[in-house]
């Protein structure tokens, strides 16, 4: 009867051993995901200063336009699944545009000194799905107020998980099909 009731303990406290939770062998991981952690570090804010000549979209010889303004921009990586090995996630976008743009022609007679010839002012929001490729363009049309011919600024951008950058700018007319690129 004694060697029965040792033999019970002993088993008894070998299945608590057993029976007790294994770090070692354990697959999941125990610490909580903080999602402000997540969100602080996926968070960007900053300014894209735009100062530069833009070829002019019509025909006129040696006539350009010059921007100078700047672009706010807010960029949040958004996280849907964020464990490896494929993350899901979106970018979402905001950006606000305030510029100016002048006008100068030398090749007119009388050569016209700079002139202011419209401003740009806009917000806009944008969310980009992760495709997996990691690199994104995002090309923006802004119009030029103040103007009749129905002018638009497009900024073509490189949209990254962690950044933003203004790769390209232009002016376009409608119905003008050409693309004159940034020129520095």
């Amino acid at each position: 009867m004694k060697n029965l009731l040792l033999t019970l303990v002993a088993f008894s406290i070998l299945l608590l051993i057993g029976c007790q939770e294994n770090s070692i062998t354990d697959p999941f991981v125990t610490e909580s995901v903080n999602k402000n952690q997540l969100s602080d570090s996926a968070y960007h804010q900053g300014v894209i200063i735009l100062e530069s000549t833009l070829n002019d979209p019509r025909p006129i010889g040696n006539s350009y336009f010059v921007i100078n303004g700047q672009i706010e921009y807010e960029h949040t990586l958004e996280y849907f699944d964020p464990i490896p090995p494929a993350p899901q996630y979106s970018i979402s976008l905001h950006l606000s545009i305030s510029a100016e743009l002048t006008y100068l022609c030398t090749v007119c007679s009388p050569p016209t000194v700079e002139t202011l010839a419209g401003y740009i002012s806009s917000e806009t929001d944008d969310v980009i799905y992760d495709s997996g490729n990691g690199v994104y363009l995002l090309e923006k049309s802004f119009q030029v107020q103040g103007r009749e011919d129905g002018m638009n600024l497009i900024c073509r951008f490189l949209v990254t998980t962690a950044s933003i950058e203004l790769d390209a700018m232009w002016l376009v007319l409608p119905n003008n099909n050409t693309t004159n690129n940034l020129s520095e």
